[in-house]
């Protein structure tokens, strides 16, 4: 089953600007995020990774219907067993581009992060989720 949906919320939430950066390198904000996902705690998942971020601010509904979607399109998969990073791509010092797989008892999900980085500190710009496999390929 699909999550539907999600892969359009991906792009509705996408941020232009800085509000107050973490002090954190991309995989790290990444794997907290998932860590988070794995406990159960997806509302204060995505609230740690849009630190920094104008995601809530720019798009409040969108951000809460995220996390919502996720909790309910998550469950649908099972318990999360874990993540795995499968592409860490830089574009420059200032771009940075992460693909995970979560891994759950039932199917995968594919997870694509941007992270962008315009002055010392690094921010979530956008990012993708769904339970396909186009977002495992490298990009050309």
């Amino acid at each position: 089953m699909r999550i539907k949906g999600m892969i359009v919320i991906g792009f509705l939430l996408m941020s232009a600007s800085v509000c107050q950066a973490q002090d954190q390198p991309p995989r790290a904000m990444a794997e907290n995020f998932f860590r988070m996902l794995q406990a159960g705690k997806v509302s204060q998942a995505y609230d740690q990774l849009f630190v920094g971020s104008s995601i809530p601010q720019v798009k409040p509904q969108e951000a809460e219907m995220v996390k919502r979607q996720t909790e309910s399109g998550l469950s649908l998969y099972g318990k999360i067993l874990g993540f795995e990073l499968v592409r860490e791509e830089k574009f420059g010092t200032s771009v940075v581009r992460l693909v995970y797989v979560l891994k759950s008892e039932k199917n995968p999900t594919v997870w694509e992060l941007y992270f962008y980085k315009p002055k010392a500190n690094w921010f979530l710009a956008r990012f993708f989720f769904n339970d396909q496999f186009q977002l495992l390929e490298a990009k050309q």
